[in-house]
């Protein structure tokens, strides 16, 4: 490929205007919307209290979608007297005032995964409703799939509404990865001991063991109700984490609030989701959101133009993953136009027509707007890409066991292809990749060991994973600048090829891959546990984020999979050539420059904001140049800070993950106690750090202190010897996750008395 198109960055100083290289503009769902004031959340903490402050400033409606909402969760004042930040109190004193809800749930297939649909539609709907309505709807993806081992056709089996989104009065609209539910509240300082105060019940989390300890009475005393409103859920078996000894898992996860025209964009989605599956299937008694009913409740007169530039500087699209069964269904009202069409304002016949004519015409073709305008980011990458997400499952060939990837995406190639143009070109360039060092759930579990397999063969190990491009492209390079015909290999030969070439390790300078964790103490155990990576992150050259639903799958990406909705955010303001390492200059923007930097403090521990026993706020660490990541020095402090770390945990610790765990379970084999896995308790540390059977925390504590911010390395060969390659359930291409809390029928309160432990 020519390398005419690194020239850019060598002209003197500019400033840049918008360009259309990232958005998806061939078959989109939304046009990008320009001056919007955008809002970006590192911590669940921080995005459930500017969720609640919006739900308590509700004037008119109140629209959430979610994969998992629990109606007990609380989204700010946690550990005041009477919980009033819990969902239930928000959205019970929004409906005093007058304000309608409604909610869209994944409805959940159980025998796959619980998600609570039914237990929070009941308390929803329980709620006094004063001067305002509630109405919950239940609805999966509409994908038109033949579930063929069920015999017949049935689309709402293996495929979710994973959609997060919250809409107020439709001027404000916050999308993104966290769902309002149990274990997502987390801060800077991503804490592993539970506080029951903080994490009360079902929020003190962890889906990589089992609970520890039954409910005690005061517990028991915070399921009642008060009147019609209720207290807290019931946990299953009336059992919970036993804080103790048992660690809970943090959660990194990020969100966008956007105020300005693309939040119509964000309303109008929901009135198209709910309006297509209003009166059908099991939502027969749904009613649709007409616009008789809109206009009664002043909706129309808080909407906002999108048609009008904003007053905030960023430009933003609205981005979907939608069947083609979808887009059919959605025909029709778009056909209606009324207050779903963008003329809504000003209303424009022509303009409306074209539109229907242009989704008419793509209706027979699934929806892939997300993995379009990620695409396209990634092709107009010249320095850097950041990613943090919970699955990375692409297309990378097969396994060592000759086993085909079960993804057909194309996102590691993309990136490889990314980095191979950098190569040729002779520029320096960096992925970093961040992702949970294996999906929620058991490791003894298919869905968890499947998925944490295909992350290791998409990054290191398949036939065409990353790293192994990456190594081929460089020695395609060496033997090309050298006038000779390079050797044909294998996939898996040039890593030895690499090997002889000593050049086994240079894909280091261009890709690194980490996971997070973190450690504390309770009065006897130390604990570690990973930080659960569930963000669907995509940073390129500090100048565009996308954020969303989407993962780096088949199912988020593909269109026929789940429902997915995402915002590609790229700031007007700031924008100007900018050096980020190496002598590159590239167009950096505010928006996006600032959230990576916020995100890397985080992670660095410098943001960390609370007495802890974990890891403790620091400086930022040496040789790291927050606003020049593509330096040399910069990309090695970064990795070498991560494996010493990584290095330390392994060391006091048995079944953290690492390199020379042949299978993925391995480590929990620690867990055992007279020979059988017992996953309520904390097992040894190494035998260093034991004095008399029992943790010596003073010793733990002290080497554990070394450990410098949350990022570790991930151990590209953890579990390479296993005998087979974990097998995908419910067929290759419908990887599912493993729920957190798997839900139990709740207790009658009709009865008015309160079940005993």
């Amino acid at each position: 490929m020519s390398s005419d198109r690194y020239t850019a960055p060598l002209t003197p100083d500019t400033i840049a205007a918008v360009t259309n290289q990232y958005f998806d503009l061939e078959k989109p769902y939304a046009l990008p919307r320009y001056g919007n004031d955008c809002t970006a959340y590192v911590t669940g903490k921080d995005y459930m209290k500017a969720v609640a402050d919006a739900i308590r400033g509700a004037k008119k409606f109140i629209f959430i979608t979610g994969w998992q909402v629990d109606s007990d969760v609380e989204l700010d004042q946690r550990g005041v007297a009477g919980h009033p930040g819990r969902l239930t109190e928000l959205l019970a004193d929004a409906m005093a005032r007058g304000v309608h809800v409604r909610v869209m749930l994944y409805d959940a297939i159980n025998m796959a995964v619980d998600t609570h649909e039914e237990i929070t539609r009941t308390r929803l709907d329980s709620l006094p409703t004063g001067k305002g309505s509630m109405k919950v709807m239940l609805q999966n993806a509409n994908t038109g799939r033949a579930v063929v081992k069920w015999g017949s056709k049935d689309s709402n089996a293996y495929f979710s509404h994973h959609q997060k989104t919250v809409i107020v009065d439709g001027s404000v609209a916050f999308v993104g990865g966290i769902d309002l539910a149990y274990g997502r509240w987390d801060t800077n300082t991503f804490d592993v001991v539970i506080d029951p105060k903080i994490h009360v019940l079902n929020d003190a989390y962890n889906g990589q063991v089992s609970r520890g300890r039954r409910m005690n009475a005061e517990e028991v005393k915070l399921t009642n109700w008060v009147g019609h409103r209720p207290g807290f859920m019931w946990p299953p078996k009336r059992e919970v984490l036993n804080e103790s000894c048992q660690p809970r898992q943090p959660w990194q996860d990020i969100a966008l609030r956007i105020k300005g025209p693309a939040a119509f964009d964000v309303f109008v989605n929901f009135v198209l989701r709910w309006n297509s599956f209003a009166g059908t299937g099991t939502n027969f008694m749904d009613g649709a959101l007409t616009k008789s009913w809109f206009d009664d409740l002043g909706g129309t007169q808080s909407l906002v133009d999108p048609l009008q530039k904003g007053g905030g500087t960023t430009t933003v699209q609205v981005c979907r993953s939608a069947s083609s069964e979808q887009l059919r269904d959605e025909l029709n009202i778009w056909r209606r136009g009324s207050y779903v069409t963008d003329d809504w304002k000003q209303p424009n016949q022509k303009r409306r027509e074209t539109l229907v004519k242009t989704r008419e015409a793509w209706a027979g073709e699934h929806q892939t707007s997300i993995r379009d305008a990620m695409i396209n980011s990634i092709r107009a990458a010249q320095g850097y890409i950041y990613i943090e997400n919970q699955f990375f499952v692409s297309d990378c060939g097969v396994d060592d066991k000759m086993t085909q990837s079960p993804a057909k995406n194309q996102i590691v190639h993309e990136l490889s292809e990314a980095v191979r143009r950098a190569i040729n070109a002779n520029r320096p360039f960096h992925i970093w990749i961040v992702l949970p060092e294996h999906p929620e759930g058991l490791l003894e579990d298919e869905a968890t060991a499947s998925q944490a397999w295909w992350a290791l063969q998409g990054t290191r190990r398949g036939q065409h994973a990353l790293i192994r491009n990456i190594t081929m492209y460089l020695i395609f390079k060496k033997f090309k600048d050298a006038g000779d015909s390079v050797p044909v290999r294998t996939a898996w030969g040039y890593d030895a090829l690499a090997k002889e070439l000593g050049m086994e390790n240079k894909w280091r300078d261009y890709v690194t891959v980490l996971n997070l964790r973190n450690f504390g103490h309770t009065k006897d155990f130390m604990l570690t546990e990973m930080v659960y990576i569930h963000s669907k992150l995509m940073i390129v050259d500090d100048a565009v984020a996308i954020i969303g639903s989407a993962n780096v799958n088949d199912r988020s990406l593909n269109g026929n999979g789940d429902t997915e909705l995402a915002a590609v955010v790229v700031d007007d303001s700031g924008a100007a050539m900018t050096d980020v390492g190496q002598g590159i200059r590239i167009v950096t923007r505010k928006f996006a420059r600032d959230l990576r930097m916020k995100i890397w403090k985080k992670h660095f521990g410098m943001s960390v904001d609370q007495a802890t026993t974990g890891i403790k706020k620091q400086g930022l660490p040496a040789g790291i140049d927050l606003e020049r990541p593509l330096e040399k020095a910069s990309i090695k402090a970064l990795r070498d800070l991560a494996v010493a770390n990584r290095k330390i945990y392994n060391q006091v610790f048995l079944h953290t993950p690492r390199d020379s765990f042949g299978t993925l379970a391995e480590g929990r084999e620690h867990y055992k106690r007279k020979g059988e896995l017992d996953l309520t308790w904390t097992p040894p540390l190494d035998p260093d750090y034991m004095s008399g059977g029992k943790h010596n925390i003073a010793k733990a504590s002290a080497e554990l202190a070394n450990i410098k911010g949350f990022f570790v390395e991930m151990p590209l060969q953890w579990g390479s010897k296993e005998a087979k390659t974990p097998p995908p359930p419910l067929g290759a291409s419908t990887m599912i996750a493993r729920n957190e809390v798997p839900a139990e029928p709740e207790v009658p309160e009709t009865t008015g008395i309160t079940e005993q432990v």
